[in-house]
């Protein structure tokens, strides 16, 4: 089985050299545990190896996520843009675009899907990074629909080679979507602030792997993981 690096210091040793590919991942924990940065990383580590990757968003538009990762690690990401490595969906765009002028209408996650999975056709053993998840959440009618979804998009992820990382906030959503959430993934890993630290587990893998908490940092180059055993 091939192997996809993080890019995340600390993260793939932990991972037994990184997600294995065409795998499903879920980053879930509470506000303010880096898992957007941690999600940047993943898609910016495969734009330097020349991979094709798909960035989906319910929160930002392009120009935004580019001002920021500029801002706080220097990496441009326009150019990997304009040579067609790095691809972007608004889904904020989708939900204006169904209902313009709407105060507030219920999202088809069929047109997410059907949007995602057009994007995918482009990536064939990339990477798919969708932020986040639990907004999608606020903008359907029934839940279960988005874990419909996100079930048939991990088949045919893995059918394309695709590697997916799907990002979650801890309690935006039922508990029981959440223990959903985590048996329809290969991969769960749960960040959360642990006194003045944040920290990360793996909580669920296809490879050998512990269950001790591990801190979590900021850097000027990206998020790196502390081991602690």
């Amino acid at each position: 089985m091939g192997r996809v690096k993080t890019g995340i210091v600390g993260l793939d040793d932990l991972l037994n050299g990184g997600l294995v590919q065409g795998s499903s991942t879920l980053l879930i924990g509470p506000v303010g545990t880096l898992k957007s940065y941690m999600g940047q990383q993943f898609i910016y580590e495969g734009l330097k190896h020349r991979e094709l990757c798909m960035y989906t968003s319910a929160s930002q538009d392009l120009d935004t996520l580019c001002d920021q990762v500029k801002l706080n690690f220097g990496w441009d990401l326009k150019p990997y843009k304009q040579k067609g490595l790095l691809n972007f969906i608004d889904l904020r765009e989708l939900w204006r675009a169904e209902f313009p002028g709407a105060i507030r209408k219920f999202l088809d996650p069929g047109r997410v899907m059907e949007e995602i999975q057009k994007g995918e056709s482009r990536i064939s053993g990339g990477r798919l990074l969708i932020y986040s998840i639990s907004l999608m959440f606020n903008f359907v009618e029934d839940e279960r629909d988005v874990l419909k979804m996100i079930y048939s998009l991990n088949d045919k992820s893995r059918k394309m080679r695709i590697t997916t990382l799907y990002i979650a906030e801890q309690g935006a959503q039922p508990k029981l979507i959440e223990e959903n959430l985590k048996s329809i993934c290969d991969y769960v890993l749960t960040t959360e602030i642990r006194g003045n630290d944040r920290g990360i587990r793996i909580s669920k893998a296809l490879t050998k792997h512990g269950i001790e908490w591990h801190k979590l940092s900021l850097t000027d180059k990206g998020v790196m993981v502390e081991l602690i055993l």
